[in-house]
């Protein structure tokens, strides 16, 4: 299993290079405007358009890293119509992910793995929409990350706690793969958003 997912990684790596929609500022547009008209995102949307302080509702997102889509977009998006928005701190390896409450200005600092993380003393908000980075999806709502498990982790977390959450990954339509391999830890995604498609498993 580890052998056939670690080749699949170094093909869908240099696959995400190539596509021509990785250099397309048009194709984050389009994920983006797929992502606001989920019918998940409207009562985000309209809660922050409602500014209400009553419900913590967080959306987090990813900074983006070597290929992948450009998440800072869809947060700007989000942000102009006063979503509060989030992005996930790594607290130490086999752990999962923490997430801190950015409002797009405040200041990061540097991450494990080439990331962007809020500054550690913020405090920690558990998010009802994650958007999840990747390098492969199937149409069953599997993923295929980078190997570290923190996503993986994080979504079983939550789900053992009974948080309600949507996990939406975020990718190019040319990452689909016909088949994930699949591990026992691994988990599932509720819906993926491409730049031509909206997948739901």
């Amino acid at each position: 299993m580890k052998q056939k997912k670690s080749a699949l990684r170094r093909e869908m790596k240099t696959i995400r290079e190539n596509l021509p929609a990785q250099d397309d500022d048009m194709a984050a547009r389009l994920i983006t405007s797929r992502i606001l008209r989920l019918p998940e995102m409207a009562g985000e949307i309209q809660r922050g358009i409602k500014a209400s302080s009553n419900e913590p509702h967080i959306v987090a997102g990813y900074y983006p890293i070597q290929s992948e889509v450009d998440c800072l977009f869809i947060l700007k998006a989000l942000n102009a119509i006063q979503c509060r928005c989030a992005l996930p701190v790594i607290t130490g390896k086999n752990q999962y992910l923490a997430f801190k409450e950015w409002d797009l200005t405040g200041e990061l600092t540097d991450g494990p793995y080439g990331t962007r993380e809020p500054l550690s003393g913020l405090l920690n908000v558990m998010p009802d929409i994650i958007l999840v980075p990747l390098l492969a999806f199937d149409e069953n709502g599997h993923r295929l990350g980078y190997g570290g498990g923190y996503y993986d982790r994080t979504l079983e977390e939550y789900r053992h706690k009974g948080h309600d959450f949507t996990a939406i990954g975020v990718a190019f339509d040319g990452q689909k793969s016909d088949h994930i391999p699949v591990a026992g830890h691994d988990q599932p995604l509720d819906i993926i958003v491409t730049e031509k498609k909206v997948y739901r498993p």
